[in-house]
């Protein structure tokens, strides 16, 4: 059992365990749309990735960012991908997870959020301007 899955089953938050066919074909949505391959490892790291922003608090950002909405979770690889009902279902299920790389995004593949083991947060897609604009707001 993997962690975020172990933190759901301790936290009690409740979340839907997307099946293999609809796993590939968001995957394919994100690539198709966003031009990201979440399947690859750091996909962060890709030259044409957007440059992001080092922040400690950036994991605790990305919930605030989802808001109501849900959300699909995944961490490097997506061999697994969630829908949380909200950014604070998605906060609960952080706050218990031993920090780890993680991918946030929405059903539409609108955009896509990563915060990773450097403290850097990095968007794609519609976050692009929100992750640019986190330079104005103190962090940690």
């Amino acid at each position: 059992m993997d962690a975020i899955s172990e933190t759901l089953k301790a936290t009690g938050v409740q979340a839907e365990l997307l099946g293999e066919d609809q796993r590939n074909a968001f995957v394919a949505k994100l690539r198709s749309g966003l031009g990201v391959d979440v399947s690859s490892w750091a996909p962060w790291n890709d030259a044409n990735a957007p440059d992001g922003m080092q922040r400690g608090d950036g994991w605790e950002l990305i919930p605030q960012f989802v808001g109501s909405s849900a959300c699909l979770m995944f961490i490097a690889g997506a061999r697994t991908i969630w829908r949380l009902n909200n950014g604070s279902d998605l906060l609960e299920v952080l706050n218990e997870c031993s920090p780890l790389e993680f991918y946030v995004c929405d059903d539409d593949a609108r955009y896509l959020l990563c915060s990773n083991h450097h403290d850097s947060l990095i968007g794609w897609g519609e976050t692009l301007d929100w992750v640019d604009g986190l330079v104005h707001m103190p962090g940690i």
